[in-house]
């Protein structure tokens, strides 16, 4: 049955009413756009690069010039300038971008993506292969960045075998008196690492030597791009039921692009059934 004119009236004023009762903060924050509907293959092709550069810059960040976006391969001063840019304007939306939620994708690959025009994410078919820029391989590591420009905080992949080792220092740590329970019973911190080096320096250079080898195989003769990946205490804003953490106001950049040789590897912390590595160029 047709709505009388008049009763269409009065419901078009109890709308108009209604809606100018709504939280405007609340609204404003809801319709924030924070995430598109994007999958891990269509960063690994150039066939939707300019429009997922299109994306990011519209809603993430609309006053950046796309002109900083660069051809050919990765240069750091570049990357760091357009990346400064991105910061400034806006970093929660950096950090979004940094920790972009993709299946099978680290810190920081989403933004080499949008930065390298000729760049495109290798795919889980490419082992030890995370970006393809202009024909040139990398692998990336998000790392954490120490005072001395040491790099950690990062795994080798599964392909590295350092169970022995791991098993050597395990057996070090208890002759130490260093007793863990549970998980911890076979890992070994930053201390007790310390103290086995200090009582066993023949044997920890033997076993730190063996592990240069093991993961210099690994890295191979790939360049890696280290993106520092210091967090700070802090969670996004806007995102507090995720938990999701915020870079620390330095990170976020490119501190090398380098092949790791043999001689910058040195053991950090066994930890989860792998050695961590602590890398010094």
């Amino acid at each position: 049955m047709p709505i009388r004119f008049k009763k269409f009236h009065k419901l078009q004023e109890m709308a108009a009413v209604d809606i100018s009762d709504l939280d405007a903060n609340f609204l404003s924050r809801a319709q924030k756009v924070t995430s598109f509907n994007l999958r891990t293959r269509d960063f690994e092709s150039l066939q939707y690069k300019a429009e997922i550069q299109h994306l990011f810059r519209t809603h993430f960040f609309p006053n950046f010039n796309l002109d900083m976006t660069m051809k050919g391969q990765p240069n750091i001063p570049k990357l760091n300038r357009a990346i400064d840019n991105l910061k400034k304007e806006s970093f929660v939306n950096y950090n979004r971008m940094h920790f972009y939620n993709l299946k099978g994708v680290g810190p920081g690959e989403a933004t080499l993506y949008f930065l390298l025009d000729e760049a495109h994410l290798g795919g889980g078919g490419s082992a030890g292969v995370d970006l393809v820029c202009a024909g040139t391989k990398y692998e990336i590591k998000a790392c954490l960045v120490s005072k001395d420009g040491s790099l950690s905080g990062f795994k080798l992949g599964g392909t590295a075998p350092v169970g022995p080792i791991v098993t050597k220092l395990v057996e070090f740590k208890e002759q130490l008196g260093f007793k863990t329970q549970g998980k911890g019973q076979n890992e070994v911190n930053g201390s007790q690492m310390a103290a086995i080096q200090k009582n066993f320096p023949k044997e920890y250079a033997k076993l730190e030597a063996d592990y240069g080898r093991i993961a210099g195989r690994y890295f191979g003769n790939i360049p890696v791009i280290f993106i520092n990946n210091n967090s700070s205490n802090k969670v996004d804003p806007e995102d507090t039921a995720e938990k999701t953490r915020q870079l620390g106001s330095a990170a976020g950049g490119v501190v090398a692009i380098q092949k790791v040789a043999p001689k910058n590897i040195k053991m950090q912390v066994a930890t989860q059934g792998t050695l961590k590595p602590k890398i010094k160029f």
